[in-house]
């Protein structure tokens, strides 16, 4: 690898850290974000711990924390992805992006993980709240492969909210499109209900969010019902599908929203 390169990754590498710390300050900073990522999982763990206590059945509670905290992730991850696309709409500062030699993916990238690592602190919360409130133990099976899992979720997660937004670019109104996908990804990646309960074709959809497998990578790591390291590297599987894909939709709806004159369209 030559100097040039070399050079070119470090600038990179630079940038995409500044630019996730920064995103990073004005999430902490702004109500609804914190709602969602850190208040929301607390909310859905309690409803899910009455319930369940209600029912008589014994699920396992870290994996009902665990559940609510990704829930609140996916949350921050989708509403904070096409945000930020639209914020920089709002400031006028897409069209200069997207003409500037850098890509423009490398731009949206960090905050795409800023919000989703967001929930990491939602994630440390829920795991605080369940077990003083609701007699939870702090016990994990399998903790290496636990702390190498949550890495893996955020980015994975990260990267699905950052595919889905891409269509921000060339559609402005796109953010209520976003918000249908909230529900239906809380459903089919097993945080409400067991994927095994889904119908047959509805499962194999399931099996291609990285959600799905995030969830089964954390509760695996946790509980040790699972193969927790096969979730793991379907996360980076699909982290890395994600990003290809990203990538190609982003220079076809650049070029498609300059030829029709609406990247500056609010």
């Amino acid at each position: 690898m030559t100097a040039g390169r070399l050079d070119r990754l470090g600038t990179s590498a630079g940038f995409l850290a500044r630019a996730w710390r920064y995103e990073m300050r004005q999430l902490i900073r702004t109500r609804l974000y914190v709602f969602l990522a850190i208040l929301l999982p607390l909310i859905f763990a309690s409803m899910a711990f009455y319930m369940f206590r209600g029912s008589g059945k014994q699920d396992a509670p870290m994996s009902v924390a665990l559940s609510a905290a990704l829930m609140g992730m996916w949350s921050s991850t989708l509403l904070g992805s096409g945000n930020a696309i639209t914020r920089l709409r709002l400031m006028q500062l897409l069209e200069p992006l997207v003409a500037s030699p850098r890509s423009t993916f490398l731009v949206t990238l960090p905050f795409a993980i800023a919000t989703s690592s967001l929930g990491v602190y939602g994630l440390l919360v829920t795991l605080g709240w369940s077990a003083v409130l609701f007699d939870m133990p702090l016990h994990l099976e399998h903790p290496m492969l636990f702390f190498v899992a949550v890495p893996v979720t955020v980015v994975a997660l990260g990267m699905l909210g950052l595919l889905m937004a891409s269509a921000f670019i060339l559609y402005p109104t796109a953010q209520s499109l976003a918000n249908f996908f909230e529900f239906p990804v809380w459903m089919l990646s097993g945080m409400l209900v067991p994927i095994s309960t889904l119908p047959d074709p509805v499962q194999k959809i399931s099996y291609l969010l990285a959600p799905t497998w995030g969830v089964k990578a954390l509760t695996g790591a946790a509980v040790g019902n699972g193969s927790a390291a096969e979730a793991i590297g379907m996360c980076l599987l699909l982290t890395c599908v994600y990003l290809a894909i990203t990538l190609l939709l982003q220079r076809r709806f650049e070029w498609l929203a300059r030829s029709s004159g609406t990247l500056a369209l609010q």
